[in-house]
């Protein structure tokens, strides 16, 4: 039995999973962290994309308690990667440095164009569709994949996140009818750039990334799931999602994290990471949106099995 351990230092979050691999080349996954470490933070304030050093101290942490989850098993191979906030650090040398140190593994940055396509992958191996979107929301950016024939025909990257424009826009708390107007506007002018955005008109929506799970989590915790974790393949028509961000549009970041129990550490990113997707679903007239466990991770995963 060998083992596959992937490391993952999100824009929002930290995560490890690790696989078991039999003789057949058949995995299973036998463990999965997340760790709220927020790499992104402070970068969407400033010209300088800096990994500011409070966020790396976090990050460093994470990754010593993921080591220690794997360091005992037998015939193991870690791959670490890093997604928007690392792609963007003009520190990045430096933080990648330390991480190599650390754990003697080199990360790979994903260019996001790459990271589309693992979001791709990890979706059309574990889901029976045809044509679909895919909306993969991070902390520091968010990948859009159009699919045709269950064939990505277009993904693209979009250097914007549930932190950096939470930050920017001024999202955290109470949001200005200003700030809001000024978001939605931000975000359509990036999606009219697309010349292929209209092709997802009445396509179902594929969901990835924290904020959007946390809709996820919620719907099935309301409707007395035994594991609200098990979300992938969860159906939710478009008019539910939108009634439920609105619902927390209205409230105050104090409201929020009382409602979101617990997820209330994303409290103050959620409108900043729904609000786009709101924008989509809307403008595009979706009929409903389906939840994705599987992502970069498990693309990465199915590619290094069938290389």
């Amino acid at each position: 039995m060998k083992h596959l351990a992937i490391i993952d230092l999100g824009s929002n979050s930290a995560r490890l999973s690790i696989q078991a691999v039999d003789d057949q080349g058949h995995n299973t996954e036998i463990k999965r962290m997340k760790i709220m470490t927020r790499l992104a933070e402070g970068m969407g304030q400033s010209e300088e994309k800096k990994l500011q050093p409070q966020a790396i101290e976090r990050t460093l942490a994470a990754i010593q308690t993921f080591m220690r989850a794997y360091q005992d098993l037998p015939d193991l191979k870690v791959t670490g990667i890093a997604t928007a906030a690392v792609r963007a650090a003009s520190n990045q040398r430096e933080f990648l440095r330390q991480v190599a140190d650390l754990t003697g593994v080199e990360v790979n940055v994903l260019s996001g164009t790459k990271e589309a396509y693992y979001d791709y992958l990890g979706v059309a191996h574990s889901l029976d569709l045809t044509d679909y979107m895919i909306c993969d929301m991070g902390g520091g950016s968010f990948e859009l994949v159009l699919a045709q024939n269950n064939q990505a025909q277009h993904l693209i990257s979009i250097p914007y996140g549930a932190v950096s424009l939470s930050e920017k826009f001024h999202l955290a708390d109470r949001i200005s009818a200003y700030d809001l107007f000024r978001f939605q506007n931000f975000i359509q002018k990036s999606f009219d750039q697309l010349d292929w955005f209209e092709k997802g008109r009445h396509l179902p929506l594929v969901l990835l990334g924290g904020a959007n799970r946390t809709v996820g989590r919620c719907k099935l915790f309301d409707e007395g799931a035994i594991d609200p974790e098990q979300m992938h393949g969860v159906v939710m028509p478009t008019t539910e999602f939108v009634d439920r961000y609105a619902s927390w549009l209205q409230m105050s970041l104090a409201e929020r994290r009382v409602d979101l129990e617990d997820e209330a550490d994303r409290a103050d990113i959620i409108i900043g990471g729904l609000t786009p997707v709101v924008q989509m679903l809307t403008h595009l007239n979706m009929p409903e949106v389906i939840f994705s466990d599987s992502g970069v991770r498990e693309g990465i995963i199915y590619e290094m099995l069938h290389e």
